[in-house]
């Protein structure tokens, strides 16, 4: 079986339009023509044709939630670019937990998730600070659109490349070791949430309610211009007035759109929504 330059267009374009990534034509050729080889003989196809009439025609979800498994890049590590945890725990928290009526459950979102560290890295902050969570009551979610990488995170399963960011003491407090692996600790686990999210869903995305912080970080740079812009505005809608949004280091909003206010707390350049925005 062959997928020809001409199919392999068709199936980006419907990627692009259905969760926002762009694949230059590349990447297609050399890292993604094999894997959708291998996925459409796993389904038992001997023709590209029926697998794209199969996914867009009679909308098979769970073909398409295969089909984005392969596209989804989720390289990450626990304490990943760790200032951005600084800023968030010792700066943006504290201030929110001032501005906040005292019965207010602070609400953290992680989109995308990918595999689960971010989420759990920002658990793991907020109870090495300690007086945070004594004060006030905190939600953890995170969402991705890859099904396996949400299965990952709640399984809180990891290699040592995982880990390898985080201090002997830290590992030994949060993690059990098995073998040449480490789980999370089921405190940990309970207080963090996933759910499997179509960022690019408006609707999915309104009915997780509002958030007082965002992070996403290092997807926008996977997306084309118009993709990145609905996710910015889908962002600020979800987002509370006076609320922050966390972006990957190489990652800012475009100069022209003024939903958010950047700045730099700590070591990190952050955005806020105010209220006039």
């Amino acid at each position: 079986m062959e997928i020809s330059d001409y199919q392999l267009k068709k199936l980006r374009n419907y990627l692009n339009n259905e969760i926002g990534i762009y694949v230059d034509d590349s990447k297609m050729q050399t890292i993604y023509k094999r894997k959708l080889l291998k996925l459409l003989k796993e389904k038992g196809y001997s023709d590209f044709e029926e697998f794209y009439k199969d996914l867009v025609l009679k909308k098979s979800s769970f073909l398409k939630q295969d089909l984005i498994n392969v596209f989804m890049v989720n390289e990450t590590y626990f304490f990943r670019e760790k200032y951005q945890f600084d800023t968030l725990v010792k700066h943006v928290l504290p201030e929110l937990h001032i501005k906040r009526p005292a019965n207010e459950i602070i609400n953290i979102l992680c989109a995308p998730v990918s595999s689960g560290e971010e989420l759990y890295s920002i658990a793991i902050m907020l109870m090495e600070e300690g007086e945070l969570i004594k004060k006030r009551d905190f939600m953890l979610l995170g969402i991705d659109v890859d099904s396996d990488a949400i299965a990952k995170a709640k399984a809180g399963i990891y290699s040592a490349r995982s880990v390898h960011k985080l201090p002997p003491e830290l590992i030994e407090k949060y993690f059990v070791k098995t073998g040449n692996l480490y789980k999370v600790k089921d405190f940990l686990k309970k207080a963090v949430n996933f759910k499997i999210v179509n960022i690019m869903d408006k609707y999915q995305m309104k009915k997780l309610g509002m958030f007082d912080v965002i992070f996403s970080r290092n997807m926008l740079i996977y997306f084309d211009e118009k993709s990145k812009r609905e996710v910015l505005a889908t962002f600020y809608n979800i987002l509370k007035n006076d609320g922050y949004l966390f972006l990957g280091h190489a990652e800012r909003v475009p100069s022209d759109i003024v939903l958010f206010k950047s700045m730099k707390i700590g070591d990190s350049f952050v955005y806020k929504k105010t209220a006039d925005s």
